[in-house]
């Protein structure tokens, strides 16, 4: 995941660290990776701009891929924060997560993320994320009701160091939290991801966004730029 090089390409945009994106400026099809916000990481299923209903939201196209992922640019390098956004799911076998403190060299992560395991039951999932990809769980707790085709609002709050203060909440409770002192990752990038087995989910995403708890800058919000689409 060479971040790292799209930093250097558009220093001006990377200025805050709060970002917010509802998605209303883009339009149907349009890629994520193609805003000067995300970059799509790696091979792997793509995040598209769909119309529900008169408002704009994202959905999960996997094509011929089981995973994706997305690092968000407009939330630059932040320690203490919370990355939070509207999820809905169709489908189960998949998880969805929020990246946290992406190591933009290393690849190492925190991700947060929600999974249905036999819907209306669910579960939310805090795991770590190693150069390789492979990941270790750190925390692991049932939700209840998880129903498909329902929004919900989810969000990843990351703060400390020695220990990492790690809690996913859903609809402003918390749900699993836990403390980290092993992997201790200090600072990195916000990002999006999803991976499923089976038959292809569908998942829906609306008004993200990315909350330093460090920062006192004005909020980067997508406003009226539209660059770089297909």
């Amino acid at each position: 995941m060479k971040i790292i090089l799209c930093l250097c390409i558009f220093p001006g945009i990377l200025l805050a660290a709060n970002f917010s994106d509802n998605f209303d400026e883009y339009s149907p099809s349009d890629d994520l990776g193609d805003s000067i916000y995300w970059l799509r990481l790696d091979p792997g299923g793509n995040l598209v701009a769909a119309d529900d209903s008169g408002n704009m939201i994202v959905e999960a196209i996997w094509n011929t891929y089981n995973y994706m992922a997305y690092a968000c640019l407009g939330s630059l390098v932040w320690s203490d924060g919370e990355i939070s956004t509207d999820i809905r799911f169709n489908g189960t076998e998949t998880v969805f997560g929020l990246l946290a403190r992406v190591n933009p060299l290393t690849g190492e992560c925190y991700i947060g993320g929600i999974y249905p395991v036999y819907p209306p039951i669910g579960a939310t999932v805090i795991v770590y994320v190693n150069t390789t990809g492979d990941f270790t769980i750190l925390a692991n707790d049932y939700f209840y009701p998880l129903n498909e085709n329902t929004w919900y609002n989810m969000s990843f709050e990351v703060t400390g160091s020695n220990p990492v203060n790690l809690k996913v909440s859903i609809d402003g409770t918390a749900n699993s939290e836990v403390q980290d002192s092993t992997y201790d990752l200090n600072t990195g990038m916000a990002g999006l991801g999803g991976s499923y087995e089976g038959a292809a989910p569908t998942f829906h995403l609306d008004n993200f966004s990315v909350l330093d708890y460090a920062s006192d800058l004005a909020s980067t919000t997508f406003g009226g730029i539209k660059a770089l689409f297909r």
